[in-house]
């Protein structure tokens, strides 16, 4: 999983970002999947804590170059096109704590597949490979990028700003007040900490509170 092989494969998948026809960006993503070697994705938001797919291990991990933020608008999961609520994306700069699964090279397809179903619902995430920090090892991991050019891209915005968006918010998947808090459960779970995160729900307690 940390061989020179995967060092090869350093270059991001750009030709990711130009297919326009969604089936065929997915089975191309999906055939760069190694056959006989494990594959490893990088979670940061609800699929830290709600994965759905079938995984031999998970691991504390840690990226560079991107870091956690509320910079997606939702219009599903967490809110409607009427009434937005926000969920994460990897925004560009800084560093990022979350978890990594590895999954099996039998179950890696199906698995992946399911992932990319599930995140790029939007077409606003772009598929990145990155390296994680994991047991102080560099390893490779599959995962879902913003793109800052896409009309759901949040800018950036204050923790009250942030806490009035989602407070208000409900999507298919439930409150969006529910999927900052069982991201904050997650992380802290791990023995990470995140404070950008602790002011946003502080701020939206203040508001349940009529402070």
């Amino acid at each position: 999983m940390i061989s020179s092989k995967l060092d090869r494969d350093r270059a991001q998948i750009t030709y990711l970002d130009k297919a326009d026809d969604r089936k065929d960006l997915k089975q191309r993503w999906l055939n760069t999947l190694p056959s006989t070697e494990p594959v490893w994705i990088f979670a940061y938001g609800s699929l830290m804590w709600d994965p759905r797919f079938e995984f031999d291990i998970a691991e504390p991990a840690k990226i560079f170059g991107y870091h956690r933020r509320f910079c997606v608008y939702s219009h599903i999961y967490r809110g409607t096109p009427e009434n937005p609520g926000l969920v994460f994306g990897l925004d560009r700069g800084g560093s990022c704590k979350g978890r990594a699964f590895r999954i099996s090279p039998p179950a890696a397809r199906k698995a992946l597949s399911a992932v990319w179903d599930r995140e790029m619902i939007y077409g606003v995430y772009l598929a990145r490979d990155v390296y994680a920090k994991i047991n102080n090892a560099r390893v490779l991991c599959r995962t879902f990028v913003v793109n800052p050019n896409h009309e759901q891209y949040a800018a950036q915005m204050s923790s009250l700003q942030i806490a009035k968006i989602i407070i208000g918010a409900n999507g298919e998947a439930g409150p969006n007040k529910a999927y900052l808090i069982n991201t904050l459960n997650q992380i802290q779970t791990m023995g990470f900490s995140e404070p950008a995160l602790c002011r946003i729900q502080r701020a939206v307690q203040r508001l349940l509170d009529g402070k």
